[in-house]
């Protein structure tokens, strides 16, 4: 048995009424873990970015705490796994043999009406379907992310 590492991440999920809760979805070797992301700890994390840039000035520091909020997911490629699954009390893992399917729905954009669709991801499983809105990545990035732990799951 291999050691488990995360494998990749798929940021800014929402879901929820309007969108109230984000989630970073960290893929592993061995099972999915979603990360809730709150104001607090992007706060945090701000503040960490910027103490790091402490000498570079104001435009050091500026794209600092932006660079923060945008980069966020990646510190879980630093993180153990269990580490990630205890952060935040609404974390919690889907493992897949718990997947019954992964469906994603490319969004678009209505030049006509001037709105904006965001892409979808429904993971159905054992416990529930999860529905998520995203999009900061594209449909197939995502499926090449979640591809190798849950094979022809994803559709």
């Amino acid at each position: 048995m291999y050691p488990e590492r995360v494998t990749g991440t798929i940021p800014w999920l929402s879901s929820g009424f309007m969108g109230q809760r984000s989630y970073s979805l960290v893929v592993t070797n061995y099972r999915l873990i979603l990360a809730e992301v709150t104001s607090g700890m992007l706060k945090e994390e701000q503040k960490r970015a910027i103490a790091q840039q402490q000498n570079s000035g104001f435009m050091g520091k500026v794209k600092a705490s932006m660079g923060s909020h945008f980069n966020y997911h990646q510190r879980y490629f630093n993180m153990p796994p269990q580490a990630i699954l205890q952060e935040g009390p609404r974390n919690y893992e889907i493992r897949p043999d718990q997947v019954r399917s992964v469906k994603i729905r490319t969004g678009h954009n209505d030049m006509e009406y001037g709105g904006q669709y965001p892409h979808k991801m429904v993971i159905k499983w054992t416990g529930g379907k999860e529905k998520f809105t995203f999009d900061r990545m594209e449909p197939n990035q995502v499926k090449n992310i979640l591809g190798p732990l849950l094979g022809p799951k994803v559709k």
